[in-house]
This record gives structure tokens, C-alpha cells and sequence, in this order.
């Protein structure tokens, strides 16, 4: 079966579940193992072979779960997708300051427990088809404008514009930590609680 295709601005887009849960945990073992390998080795060297054995499957039985290499890769991105849009849906009727504390933990979530499938979408996007690039564009904008309304909100001389960089500004300081984090030696609810404070103390500078 084929995996969801995840588009924040549209629900016309095909989703097909796993028809079980144990066919939806091995989904995610897969996934799971794909993200480490296509770090690691690159999303053209990484086989099909080594997915299956890194997720404790034969190659073959793979294609039960997903058509191929490139669908894998889909739902690597997809998790990224439904991470910001829960997120987005979280904000609307709280109060810019919760909001605010709601899409800076959903932006270190994504740093420090999906940094690898962050770092990929980075490299790999301009290998996925057209659609999905135009479907990522439109995801991208709409989580940044998120975070512009809020920050507006909070500082109403900005301009959207404005906003949009100070999003992006901090934004980046934060995604830094999806590959600088690995030899730190701070317990990781401190991490998150740094990351925090200083992501909102950057927006305190406006």
C-alpha cells in the first residue's frame, strides 16, 4: 500500500494506511531504518537490501509495505509534515505566547528527534517528483506564516515580511541543534528548556 501524502493546505490529497496495526508499527521500522541508512550512505547508495535488513526484513518483503526506495522516502518527509501541521492546528484559539511556546517545542521536537529527516528534505528534495516539491513549497510557507502571525500578534510594528525572517532567524537557530547536539553532555529535557528560553529570548529583540 501506498503511504500518506502529506499537503497542510489540501485534504484532497490519497491516503492510504497501513491496513493493521502490526503493518503500521513495521511501516515505521521501516522508516525508522531508511532515515539512519539515507543519512548515513546517501539516498542513491542506501538499497533496498539494507533497508529490509537494517528493519529486520527481507528486501522482497519490503514491497509489501511500500512500492519503492522513493516511497520510502515520501514518508520520511511526511512525518515531517504531520509534526508541523499538528502543531499548526495546536495554535489556533490559544493565546500568542502559548502559541508561541507550542511552535518553538514542535521546531526543537523536529531538531532533536527528527534532525536526520530534517537534514534530508534539505538535500534530497530536488529529487522527489514535482508534485510533492510544489506540495513541500506550500507546507514550508504555510508553517512560516504560522509562526509570522503569531509573532506579529506579539509585536505589531513588524511587517509580514519582517516577521517571516524573524521566524526563519530562529527557525535556524534551533534547526543548528538537529546536528551539533550529538556530543553535548546536558540532560535532554535541559536541552529542550535551553533551547526554548533562548529561541524566545531572540524574539524579545523586536
Amino acid at each position: 500500500p501506498t503511504g500518506s501524502r502529506v499537503d497542510m493546505e489540501s485534504s484532497d490529497v490519497a491516503t492510504q494506511e497501513a491496513p493493521t496495526e502490526r503493518g503500521r508499527k513495521r511501516r515505521e521500522q521501516i522508516i525508522e531504518a531508511a532515515t539512519g541508512l539515507f543519512d548515513v550512505q546517501g539516498f542513491h547508495a542506501a538499497s533496498i537490501d539494507e533497508i529490509g535488513a537494517a528493519a529486520g526484513i527481507t528486501g522482497p518483503g519490503l514491497y509489501r509495505h511500500f512500492a519503492s526506495k522513493d516511497e520510502i522516502l515520501l514518508a520520511v518527509f511526511d512525518r515531517i509534515w504531520e509534526l508541523l501541521r499538528s502543531s499548526i492546528d495546536r495554535t489556533e484559539g490559544l493565546t500568542p505566547e502559548a502559541a508561541l511556546d507550542d511552535l518553538i517545542g514542535t521546531h526543537i521536537t523536529l531538531a532533536l528527534d527528527h534532525g536526520e529527516a530534517l537534514m534530508l528534505l534539505v538535500r534530497e528534495k530536488r529529487h522527489v517528483p514535482e508534485y510533492y516539491q510544489r506540495a513541500a513549497e506550500r507546507n514550508d510557507m504555510r508553517y512560516t506564516d504560522a509562526w509570522a502571525e503569531v509573532i506579529i500578534k506579539m509585536h505589531p510594528a513588524l511587517t509580514l515580511d519582517e516577521a517571516r525572517a524573524a521566524a526563519h532567524a530562529v527557525m535556524g537557530l534551533i534547526g543548528s541543534a538537529a546536528r551539533d547536539n550529538a556530543g553535548y553532555q546536558i540532560p535532554a529535557a535541559r536541552h529542550r528548556s535551553m533551547l526554548l528560553d533562548l529561541a524566545k529570548a531572540a524574539l524579545k529583540a523586536f
